[in-house]
C-alpha cells in the first residue's frame, strides 16, 4: 500500500514537472509512518511548489486570506456618533414622564428618549454629528397633560426671569465621540405653538390649556451683601431639594437685592457664587443658612442651608444668601460651568 501511495505521488510530480519545468532544488518530499492521507500530502507539496514558482513565501496566501502581521491597515473609528445630555424640570412640585427629543436642524430627522416620572436628568446617545434643537414633551397621565412642551431656548441661560423673553431654540452642536452637556429644556413659558408638536403624540401641545406662570409658579427674593467694600456680581442659584434641578439669576456689580421668578412649587436651597468682574476674581460662596437669621455673629456657627418653601403665585421673601463664613466645601459648587 505504501508503494502505491509513493507511486501516486511520483506520478503527480512527474505531471507537474512536465507542465511547470524542473523542480526547485530546495523541495524535499518526506514520507513517514504513520502517513496522512495521500491527498493531504500531495496538496501540501503542490502548495509549496506553487509558492516557490511564483516567488511568494509559502506562508502567504496567493489570494485572499489574512494580511501578514507587518502589513499596516487603517483602523476604522470606534465611534461615529455623539451624545447630548441635560437636566429636566417642570412647573409643578413633581416631574412628569417626558419625551425628550433632539431635532436635527435642516432635516426631518429626530431622536428621543423617554424619561420616567421624577427623573431629573437625561442623555440621548447615537446622534450623528450635526446641529440639534431640543424640546421636552409631557407624556401625559397621573394628572399631567399630554404634549405640553418645554424647550432649550435662549430664555434658559437668561435665567427664565421676567426679562427673559427670547424663546428661540438654541442650536446645540453634537460632535463625534463627545457628550454635549447642560442642554436643559427648561422653558415651559413660551407662547403656545412656539415649539412644533412631537410627531409621535396624537394630542398636541396647542390643544392643552396651561396655567399662567404667575399662578403655577412662585418666587424667591432677598437682599445681598459681601464682606468687602462693595458687592460683586453674583450668581444666585436655587436648587430644588432632593433633585438635580436648579434655577439661577446673575446680578450686576453692586446690586443689593435679587428675585428669582418662575420657580415650580417645592423646597429649595439658595447659594450665591461670586462672578469675576470689577476688582473681583472669585471667592467663597455665600449661603442662606441658619447663620443669617442668627445675625452672622461670633456666637452663630450653624452653616446648615435653610429649606425655602415656594408655593404657587407667592413670593418667599427675606432669603438672604449672606453666609460667606462657612469653611470651603460646605456648599455645593456652582452647577453652571
Amino acid at each position: 500500500m505504501r508503494v502505491l501511495k509513493v507511486l501516486s505521488a511520483l506520478s503527480l510530480l512527474a505531471f507537474f514537472t512536465t507542465c511547470c519545468g524542473p523542480l526547485p532544488d530546495n523541495i524535499t518530499i518526506n514520507i513517514v509512518e504513520p502517513t496522512q492521507d495521500v491527498n493531504q500530502i500531495v496538496q501540501a507539496t503542490f502548495q509549496s511548489m506553487t509558492a516557490q514558482v511564483r516567488g511568494l513565501p509559502s506562508s502567504t496566501p496567493a489570494s485572499g486570506g489574512s494580511l501578514p502581521r507587518s502589513t499596516s491597515v487603517q483602523a476604522t473609528p470606534s465611534s461615529t456618533t455623539g451624545s447630548l445630555s441635560g437636566s429636566l424640570n417642570y412647573p409643578a412640585d413633581t416631574l412628569p414622564a417626558m419625551f425628550v427629543v433632539a431635532y436635527l436642524t435642516g432635516s426631518q430627522s429626530y431622536q428621543y428618549v423617554i424619561s420616567k416620572a421624577g427623573q431629573g436628568i437625561f442623555q440621548i446617545d447615537d446622534l450623528k454629528p450635526g446641529v440639534y434643537q431640543v424640546v421636552a414633551y409631557t407624556v401625559g397621565g397621573g394628572g399631567f397633560p399630554v404634549g405640553l412642551a418645554g424647550g432649550y431656548t435662549k430664555a434658559v441661560p437668561c435665567g427664565l426671569g421676567s426679562n427673559c423673553i427670547d424663546h428661540s431654540l438654541i442650536d446645540v452642536v453634537v460632535s463625534v465621540g463627545k457628550v454635549t452637556t447642560s442642554v436643559n429644556p427648561y422653558d415651559w413659558y413660551a407662547p403656545q405653538g412656539t415649539f412644533i408638536p412631537f410627531p409621535q403624540q396624537t394630542i398636541v401641545a396647542t390643544n392643552v390649556p396651561t396655567l399662567p406662570p404667575a399662578i403655577a409658579n412662585g418666587r424667591i427674593s432677598g437682599n445681598l451683601m459681601y464682606p468687602a467694600s462693595g458687592i460683586p456680581s453674583l450668581r444666585i442659584v436655587a436648587t430644588m431639594v432632593g433633585t438635580t434641578n436648579y434655577y439661577h439669576i446673575d446680578t450686576a456689580l453692586g446690586q443689593s437685592s435679587y428675585q428669582l421668578d418662575h420657580l415650580p412649587p417645592g423646597t429649595y436651597h439658595i447659594v450665591a457664587y461670586v462672578l469675576p468682574g470689577g476688582m473681583y476674581t472669585g471667592g467663597l460662596p455665600g449661603g442662606y443658612t441658619k447663620m443669617v437669621p442668627c445675625g452672622l455673629g461670633y456666637s452663630c456657627n450653624d452653616h446648615t442651608l435653610i429649606d425655602v418653601i415656594v408655593t404657587p403665585g407667592n413670593v418667599t421673601t427675606g432669603v438672604d444668601p449672606n453666609d460667606y463664613y462657612a469653611d470651603a466645601g460646605t456648599f455645593p459648587p456652582d452647577p453652571i460651568p
